[in-house]
């Protein structure tokens, strides 16, 4: 066998092998994905379905006295030993099944909950899900009184050990219910994922599931199809590169045929191919090197400069939401946040408040003591409201002594005792400047979200209002809005 065949037959079996093991990796990089995906599918249904849960306990955890209406209900605990506390839990009744915690209302402890289903229907609206509930059958007695056995029992499904209670959907009966974690059921032209959700008791015994489905079928076709697309790709690639290495391989054997004949040539004493030498020799010198060499350069200046310019745009960014003072988040950020909170508490009805809080006298403090000291006592302030709010509120500086604070999920009464916290830690606060000590306080104004709240500037008028009213009435104190009827 010629060199010229050889070379070329080495070429082609090092990439045939080479797209061989292409296609392999890239089977199994896509399969590695499909399956990312698919857990990031799971982790959002149940994820999703524990924030509903969490959403509702947070409310029942709130509720200042019995429900007479609306979506809660109550039962009576009797016997119980532990007493009143407890974690939040199922709770089976003839007519649905709730899940919610005990909780004391005067002398009596009370079950307070919410009906599971209005749950899942709220979880399908948002995320498609379908779903069915099951119970275990030999754990029906022990939650269900004997008198109400045969009515609990009415319309249910009973297969096996288990009793079907109610479903989203007929499809759900033809899918395999007895799953631990998640699982993936279906076919190769649809697929679905299914999650389970135990049905936990007040003993902490599970009695049952709820399992979530929804189908994932376009995960895989569009796996399957780029992984189609890569491969007659690489096909194509495949080819274009054996043509290329023909060419290569080509090139590099006449150049070994030529360096052959000049040693042929110069056996027999032909030295002006001394000549051709040096042309082969200036033509080979360093040029794959140097062109090496300068697109390292090249990729080293443009590194740098993605990298400057990375930081810039965060620069930009915290110029563009945060406060260079205080690094609370500035007006603009404030707002964007705030409609997003405000039509979230429209949409489901829960409540919200803000804070406006002004700094008494500022003006004073920095007539007085300068505008440095005026900048630590604005700092000292903004570490305050850092140090005594939850992670889901948002404090920022609006402007000058003036702040806001916008909590998510609370009501006047607590916005008020937040806000009476933050007036007393100011209050008792030590500022010192250049062995000064300089005593600030500051008066705020507190509305809630109710019924004809359309916009945020609304309620920050209402906030205003009430912040006035403190200013009136002596400054260093926290009012709130009333909703003139």
């Amino acid at each position: 066998m010629s060199i010229k065949r050889q070379v070329l037959f080495s070429f082609l079996s090092s990439l045939t092998i080479t797209f061989i093991i292409s296609v392999f990796v890239l089977y199994a990089v896509f399969s590695r994905t499909t399956e990312s995906r698919v857990i990031e599918t799971y982790n959002l249904i149940y994820e999703s379905y524990k924030k509903l849960l969490k959403r509702e306990e947070e409310i029942i955890k709130f509720l200042p006295s019995i429900p007479e209406n609306g979506k809660y209900v109550y039962f009576k605990v009797e016997d119980d030993k532990k007493g009143c506390l407890s974690n939040s839990y199922y709770r089976l009744a003839v007519s649905n099944t709730y899940y919610g915690l005990n909780k004391q209302f005067s002398e009596s402890c009370y079950f307070v909950g919410v009906s599971v289903y209005e749950v899942l229907s709220a979880l399908r609206e948002f995320l498609s899900v379908d779903w069915i509930v099951y119970y275990q059958r030999d754990f029906i007695s022990d939650v269900i009184p004997v008198n109400e056995l045969d009515m609990f029992m009415k319309d249910k499904m009973v297969v096996s050990d288990k009793v079907i209670d109610r479903f989203s959907n007929n499809d759900m009966l033809a899918l395999p219910i007895d799953i631990r974690g998640y699982s993936v059921y279906g076919g190769l032209t649809r697929r679905y994922i299914l999650v389970e959700a135990p049905i936990v008791d007040n003993r902490g015994l599970s009695i049952g599931k709820i399992v979530l489905s929804k189908e994932i079928s376009y995960i895989y076709k569009e796996t399957y199809i780029t992984l189609i697309t890569l491969v007659i790709y690489s096909i194509l690639i495949y080819l274009f590169a054996s043509y290329l290495l023909f060419r290569v391989a080509s090139n590099l054997i006449e150049r070994v045929i030529l360096l052959k004949n000049i040693t042929l040539a110069i056996e027999k004493r032909d030295f002006s191919v001394l000549q051709k030498i040096e042309k082969l020799r200036d033509r080979w010198k360093d040029e794959v090197e140097e062109l090496k060499q300068s697109v390292y350069s090249m990729a080293s200046n443009l590194r740098d400069a993605f990298d400057e310019l990375e930081i810039k745009n965060k620069e930009l960014e915290k110029l563009a939401y945060y406060d260079p003072l205080t690094n609370l988040p500035n007006r603009r950020f404030f707002f964007d946040h705030a409609n997003l909170v405000l039509e979230n508490s429209k949409r489901y009805k829960i409540p919200m408040s803000i804070l406006i809080i002004d700094l008494d006298h500022f003006k004073v403090i920095n007539d007085t003591y300068g505008h440095e000291a005026g900048d630590i006592v604005l700092k000292s302030f903004a570490d305050i409201l850092r140090k005594n709010i939850r992670q889901s509120d948002l404090p920022a500086r609006l402007g000058g002594e003036e702040f806001a604070l916008l909590m998510p999920n609370t009501d006047l009464e607590q916005a008020k005792i937040v806000g009476e916290r933050l007036r007393n830690e100011l209050e008792n606060s030590r500022i010192v400047y250049q062995g000064q000590e300089i005593r600030a306080t500051v008066s705020g104004g507190i509305a809630s979200y109710v019924d004809g709240v359309e916009s945020i500037d609304e309620l920050l008028r209402r906030s205003d209002e009430a912040l006035y009213r403190a200013k009136e009435m002596g400054r260093n104190r926290i009012e709130v809005y009333e909703v003139r009827k």
